[in-house]
């Protein structure tokens, strides 16, 4: 009899696991651009997702967009930001090569969380929303792909010193 509980508890689990599906809101077209646009590459180019935070909280992509502008980019540097609540926004295409890990673009797909994660770990729903994420990227781009946090290609502190990227890996 435990058994059964047991296959019908790990049965609800996973059907419940499944039910909430990633929801990507696209504002590619709506933030702000500078001079220029950024190159496109093939996907078969892509290497890595690159795990970053924006080292400030109360901001939006369209502040990091503005932000990236004001330094001469055409527009946001990363792909995706996901916001405290856990909202995904998509803000550039992944065939665009912009700007977020120096001498590695071409090879790399950009996703920031929304905080300063050296001062408080993401949220729970960040969390279940970059896992989400990476795994979708993953299926639609490679399994191939290696999941970094920007520090391990480039010496800064970002994504932020509470953010643990082999946990993160360990989940996608």
């Amino acid at each position: 009899m435990n058994k059964i509980w047991w296959i019908i508890g790990s049965i609800t689990l996973l059907i419940a696991g499944t039910m909430t599906a990633l929801s990507i809101n696209n504002i590619v077209d709506k933030l702000p651009k500078g001079k220029g646009s950024y190159l496109k590459r093939a996907l078969s180019k892509i290497k890595y997702i690159v795990v970053h935070h924006s080292a400030g909280d109360g901001f939006t992509a369209f502040d990091y967009a503005k932000w990236h502008i004001q330094r001469g980019w055409p527009g946001i540097g990363y792909h995706y930001v996901i916001d405290p609540d856990g909202t995904v926004n998509q803000t550039n295409a992944i065939d665009t090569v912009s700007y977020h890990v120096a001498n590695n673009n071409t090879a790399c797909i950009g996703i920031s969380l929304s905080g300063n994660l050296s001062k408080h770990a993401m949220t729970k729903e960040q969390m279940e929303s970059l896992i989400k994420l990476i795994k979708k990227i993953k299926k639609d781009v490679g399994s191939h792909l290696i999941v970094k946090g920007h520090g391990e290609l480039q010496a800064t502190e970002c994504p932020g010193k509470l953010t643990d990227m082999n946990k993160i890996r360990s989940l996608t």
